[in-house]
């Protein structure tokens, strides 16, 4: 999500200082938008800095959709599973690993690095605080962020007794580059629209893996076995989740990916 904004950045004209071009944002206090001291401490002064002296932020709207809680907060919680399952169905040069207790490294192909972390994880509240690092294809430009992306969760039951999830995003970025090349004002307009986009599909990705594992759980299974770079105990867990959650008549075949304009859809 936050690499096509940063390139953006990097690409338009122009030299406004920093504070020019976070002059228009509101400043906010953290404690106003995630429980503060939850966050692991060793992270909590960088998490409160971005979202205090954030570039640009963008809170997503709300997205509901059907689906079992715990096959959706499985994906959230194993990014590079949540990845595996996208990279068996489209061809995508982004490649993700865990390197540690809820630390992950990947990169889009394209030049950009990124470092995430989870600092809040509960059901209900997930928030990941990023290290993210572009250099362009010549290597004569470099910019350097941080960003911290809010995943809200809620969760309920029809009367049919089907369960669904409702989760929004929002994200703070922060440019820290010195002397980066910031957006002029007559297109920032421009960096907001696509941070919201990009805010967007990120959350409109997480509900669309969720539900295509809900509707072919074989294949589902099936690939998170083949992902060696993934822990054994992660994917037997997944594989026996994606077992007893099985909805009735679920699909034994592999999904099929429609592409329209507003993002990929779903074949039975």
């Amino acid at each position: 999500m936050p690499y096509r904004i940063l390139c953006l950045i990097v690409l338009i004209p122009g030299a406004l200082p920093t504070s020019t071009v976070e002059a228009g944002l509101r400043r906010i206090e953290p404690e106003t938008v995630i429980p503060l001291n939850q966050v692991t401490p060793e992270r909590r002064d960088e998490v409160a800095e971005v979202i205090r002296e954030a570039s640009f932020r963008r809170q997503g709207k709300p997205e509901t959709f059907p689906c079992n809680p715990r096959i959706y907060l499985s994906l959230l919680n194993e990014p590079a599973m949540t990845l595996a399952l996208w990279q068996d169905l489209s061809s995508t040069p982004a490649r993700l690993r865990q390197v540690g207790p809820n630390r992950y490294q990947g990169t889009d192909g394209a030049g950009t690095t990124a470092t995430w972390e989870y600092v809040i994880r509960t059901p209900r509240l997930h928030v990941l605080f990023c290290n993210l690092n572009y250099v362009g294809p010549h290597g004569n430009t470099r910019l350097d962020g941080r960003i911290v992306l809010i995943v809200r969760s809620g969760f309920f039951k029809e009367v049919n007794g089907e369960s669904w999830v409702q989760h929004d995003l929002e994200a703070y970025v922060k440019i820290d580059s010195k002397g980066w090349k910031a957006v002029a004002v007559t297109v920032r307009p421009l960096i907001e629209k696509l941070l919201e986009d990009q805010v967007q599909e990120a959350g409109w990705f997480v509900s669309l893996m969720a539900r295509l594992v809900e509707m072919h759980p074989t294949w589902a299974s099936s690939v998170a076995m083949k992902q060696e770079h993934i822990s054994l105990p992660t994917r037997e867990a997944f594989r026996a989740l994606v077992a007893q959650t099985r909805r009735p008549g679920a699909s034994e075949g592999r999904p099929v990916l429609a592409e329209n304009a507003g993002g990929a859809t779903v074949r039975r």
